[in-house]
């Protein structure tokens, strides 16, 4: 009897043994397909999207605030990087805007940064409207901004995320990250990863033919 039963709880261990093994595994592989456990393996900068990196998704028009080319992106007031108030993208209705969200520690960020202001400076006469974007909640130093806008001679104005408000709004997982409005604030594309020069002109040749359909 005391062997029927010894065996009996071993049995019983090595189940028990097996079902927590089992459970901790699936655990463990839904953790890793978690976006934010993506993101924080990638340093918080790849995009975490099943889409190639710059890849933007299919415009669809709907008279909503969202994220998804074809929604209205959400107003959301922030204070300036130069500390002169605040602005929001309802500032820049009636032009194009680039919206990018940066920091100054994302590589990509970097690398990116002279296309945008050559389209600063190239399109601004046309009624384009750049605008950045900072995580400054995820900046170590306020300087780090002021001497990454210097580096890099930006001039067009930048927005000051402090408390995360508009990361939330605009869902940034990754950055760097790139909307292009159209006058009304709509959005025709967002593009997840570093963006160049052909892309962005591309966009604002999009934004012009889809608005102009509308009007």
């Amino acid at each position: 009897m005391k062997g029927r039963h010894l065996s009996s709880l071993l049995i019983l261990t090595a189940a028990l043994g097996i079902a927590v093994f089992v459970i901790y595994d699936h655990r463990t592989d839904s953790a890793s397909e978690d976006p934010l456990s993506i993101y924080l393996e990638n340093e918080g900068i790849e995009d975490v999207d099943s889409r190639a990196e710059g890849e933007t998704e299919e415009y669809l028009e709907r008279d909503k605030e969202g994220i998804q080319p074809g929604m209205l992106l959400k107003d959301v007031p922030l204070p300036l990087v130069d500390g002169e108030g605040e602005m929001a993208i309802s500032d820049f209705r009636g032009h194009y805007v680039i919206l990018n969200v940066w920091a100054t520690w994302c590589a990509p960020c970097r690398e990116e940064k002279p296309d945008l202001t050559r389209i600063h400076r190239e399109y601004y006469d046309e009624g384009v409207r750049v605008v950045g974007l900072n995580r400054t909640s995820q900046e170590s130093d306020l300087d780090n901004i002021h001497r990454f806008l210097e580096e890099f001679d930006v001039t067009y104005p930048n927005l000051m995320d402090e408390e995360d408000e508009a990361a939330r709004a605009y869902q940034v997982i990754g950055m760097p990250l790139t909307y292009v409005l159209d006058p009304d604030g709509r959005i025709i594309t967002r593009r997840q990863g570093m963006v160049n020069y052909d892309m962005l002109t591309g966009d604002l040749e999009t934004a012009r033919e889809k608005y102009e359909e509308t009007e």
